[in-house]
């Protein structure tokens, strides 16, 4: 296929059209036996040797879609790799949608179930390894997963149960615990029916500058970035009576919409307090997932996120396995980068799982890496530090040996002006008992907290991507 053009959707893969893209494309369809589907493994192929890199590279999917088709192929291929994908039997463009799993009497087709949720992801890469070995004669001599959202939770499966078959994994965003996304997707909805008070996206957005103006400068730098949303102090009842304009209304915060925001925020709890998941970060686009439309008299109608079905079958999706010895084992590297400000899948639900990780499993850092951007939302989109290619940062760490204390990263900001900065990694704490007459001076109390900043060292040192 020489000389092709493809837009790619703006929503995954923002930028000019990729154009003259010369390469051999191989389709592959698989049926397994008892089940009535048809999997599509795609192969792109760099024409000319000289163009390939010598490198695998298998893409993921996003929302319910085991793959993105050509949106992850045409990057991949660009950069020299040879590159697969498969619609894991369904259409591939159906992200939002599960009627692909529903069989014509309406129940739940379980062969496409397995397929998306880890079946077709094997096959793609023994498949893919298998043609590209036919092609150019030769074995690819590494061979990389790359995904975000749905593909981080496949690259998050493929170190968790599969790491043998690649050498590197670079795993964004990850729907790790669909469960738990599914109930933060729905927990502003249930909010405001609860409360009897359905806040607008532009009563949202006055929320949002309000708490922005408050937590912005915590770092010392004014940018439209929260640095560390946990330690955001914004309380939303201090706007209480507060007036302001939207489209033209004068609206006045009352303590019902305070307490919206607030318990937002806060995220899904029980009657007894008991926390069920994180909230919406501050710095978070709340519209996303609260989405509250006006009209010209004021009705406010809701507009939930299309996540009615996942709720029913997502525990199959579940992909929390602390368990990382193979990966140690295989000698495979994990990087996994997080946006803060991310309101589909907020970025706790990773850190959480790192931290699991590192009560369990000794020296994890040599094996998996985690980075949390400050102010980006779902894989992209937000106004803090966008890693660039992470993926050349695990490509130097698996054949180079050097693995990354920082991502490269950029900033547009609002002048459109385009700003390189850096992103850190969160590293394993490691505490250590202190004597109280360390440093022979008796104040063991100095000596503790500057051993406790050094363990958070990766926060403060978000400084450094400062220009």
């Amino acid at each position: 296929m020489l000389g092709t053009k493809l837009l790619l959707p703006f929503l995954v893969l923002s930028g000019p059209p990729v154009t003259d893209l010369k390469f051999c494309e191989v389709n592959i369809h698989v049926r397994h036996h008892g089940a009535n589907d048809d999997v599509l493994v795609r192969i792109w192929l760099p024409s000319e040797r000289k163009d390939w890199n010598g490198r695998f590279q298998a893409t993921g999917g996003g929302g319910f879609a085991t793959s993105l088709g050509f949106v992850g192929l045409a990057p991949a291929l660009m950069q020299g790799y040879a590159a697969v994908s498969t619609d894991g039997g369904h259409d591939e463009w159906s992200w939002l949608s599960l009627e692909w799993l529903m069989k014509p009497d309406r129940t739940i087709d379980w062969a496409l179930w397995q397929n998306i949720v880890e079946r077709s992801l094997v096959e793609q890469i023994l498949i893919g390894k298998d043609i590209v070995e036919q092609y150019y004669g030769d074995k690819p001599h590494h061979s990389y997963w790359n995904g975000c959202s749905q593909g981080g939770r496949q690259g998050y499966l493929m170190a968790q149960k599969y790491p043998h078959l690649l050498d590197g994994i670079m795993a964004a965003a990850p729907a790790l615990d669909l469960i738990s996304i599914t109930m933060g997707g729905f927990w502003p909805q249930f909010v405001m029916k609860n409360e009897g008070t359905y806040v607008s996206n532009c009563e949202f957005e006055f929320f949002a500058k309000r708490l922005m103006n408050e937590c912005d400068m915590l770092d010392g730098f004014v940018d439209g970035v929260i640095m560390e949303p946990d330690a955001c102090p914004f309380n939303p009842e201090t706007l209480i009576s507060h007036t302001f304009d939207c489209h033209g209304q004068n609206v006045k915060v009352t303590s019902s919409m305070a307490n919206v925001v607030r318990k937002i925020i806060q995220g899904p709890h029980t009657p007894l307090g008991t926390q069920l998941g994180p909230g919406l970060s501050p710095g978070s686009n709340y519209a996303i997932i609260a989405n509250i439309s006006t009209t010209p008299s004021s009705t406010h109608t809701q507009n939930p996120i299309a996540l009615p079905a996942s709720a029913h079958w997502s525990w199959a999706l579940t992909t929390l396995s602390t368990d990382l010895t193979a990966l140690r084992d295989a000698g495979t590297k994990l990087l996994s980068w997080h946006g803060m400000a991310d309101e589909i899948i907020p970025y706790q639900h990773t850190l959480t799982y790192r931290q699991r990780i590192e009560r369990e499993m000794s020296q994890v850092d040599e094996v998996y890496r985690l980075f949390l951007a400050p102010g980006v939302g779902h894989c992209a989109g937000g106004s803090g530090p966008l890693p660039t290619n992470p993926l050349a940062a695990l490509v130097n760490w698996v054949e180079e040996g050097e693995a990354p204390e920082v991502l490269d990263a950029v900033v547009t900001t609002a002048r459109w002006e385009v700003l390189e900065r850096q992103v850190y990694a969160k590293k394993k704490e490691n505490w250590k008992c202190v004597s109280g007459t360390s440093g022979g001076n008796g104040d063991y109390r100095n000596e503790l907290r500057e051993q406790v900043m050094g363990l958070a060292s990766w926060m403060p040192s978000w400084g450094g991507w400062r220009g």
